[in-house]
């Protein structure tokens, strides 16, 4: 009489397959540990305000342990001149982030000027139908440097007109930006 080795037989199968899966989770373990499944690592970074303004350039940097500065250069692609009359700063959380007044400057007649860093020229306040300006504010939250960030700027502005019309017009953009230090 043959007797077969059913039971050892399938506690070899099992085996082999467990020692198979454990290799895969390691794997996998490691991989979350070096963030390559990390999303912000794929999503490129953005600015968007729409076809009226044009985001044009962008930077986030982080000024001390709890404020950071937004830079964007945006064009004015409306039919008029216009004049900034507010900028408010949201979080991802879409919660008000409290900001120092905001500057635009629009000294630029070339596009060889490095706007990040060119000594500002503030402006009379009108701002051309195609001129290209930056637009810096210093706000209170803790960001990481290097970390990507999202926020959503309203900019509230007015138009030129014959009969200086005080319509006020809110133009919403995002910005999704690593942290520069």
């Amino acid at each position: 009489m043959i007797q077969t080795k059913k039971g050892q037989a399938s506690f070899e199968f099992l085996s082999t397959y467990v020692w198979v899966l454990m290799g895969v989770l390691v794997t996998v373990g490691a991989l979350f540990y070096f963030n390559v499944f990390d999303p912000q690592r794929y999503i490129p970074e953005e600015c968007e305000f729409g076809q009226n303004i044009v985001c044009e350039d962008w930077s986030i940097g982080k000024s001390t342990s709890s404020t950071f500065d937004i830079k964007i250069k945006l064009k004015n692609n409306l039919e008029r001149s216009i004049e900034t009359v507010n900028v408010l700063v949201f979080d991802r959380d879409n919660i008000e982030l409290s900001c120092s007044s905001a500057k635009l400057y629009c000294p630029y007649t070339s596009e060889d000027v490095n706007w990040t860093i060119a000594t500002p020229n503030q402006f009379d306040g009108k701002w051309s139908v195609g001129k290209s300006c930056r637009l810096e504010t210093n706000c209170d939250k803790q960001v990481i440097e290097g970390a990507k960030q999202s926020f959503t700027i309203t900019l509230v502005f007015r138009r030129q007109t014959q009969n200086n019309d005080a319509t006020n017009h809110t133009i919403q953009g995002k910005v999704f930006s690593r942290v520069q230090g």
